[in-house]
């Protein structure tokens, strides 16, 4: 025989020894619907989880921005008497190095510095219960 020939033959195909898996082939065949259940369900689980994760995650996140809009609706309620005072009396004619435009500058500096530092307290304590939980 030339080369073209043997190039031509097919080879013959090999007898492999080990044995195949009867449930492996039942499941690629579509068979084993049990199996099938199985990974159905296992994937369900785990997307349900991620979900739960998400839908949980994203109600925190409100939670938080409600909080942070409240805080600053009580800021500006608390803090508008004074800043109407200072206004009053820097339209009446007053200074602002008065002492009482100074007095009330103080004050709302000082209010504010106490509920940032409140604000910040809250969210450590708030991201040391995540980290526990």
């Amino acid at each position: 025989m030339n080369r073209r020939e043997e190039a031509a033959v097919p080879p013959e195909p090999r007898q492999e020894s080990t044995s195949i898996d009867p449930q492996l082939v039942r499941m690629l065949a579509g068979l084993d619907a049990e199996a099938n259940m199985e990974i159905v369900q296992r994937t369900r689980r785990a997307v349900m989880a991620v979900a739960n994760e998400r839908r949980a995650a994203r109600a925190q996140s409100q939670r938080q921005f409600g909080m942070i809009l409240l805080a600053l609706g009580v800021l500006v309620m608390l803090l508008t008497p004074a800043i109407w005072v200072v206004a009053e009396d820097l339209f009446e004619g007053e200074h602002f190095q008065d002492a009482p435009g100074v007095a009330m500058s103080l004050v709302v500096t000082v209010f504010s510095a106490i509920f940032a530092a409140l604000i910040v307290i809250w969210r450590n304590r708030e991201s040391r219960s995540r980290e526990g939980l």
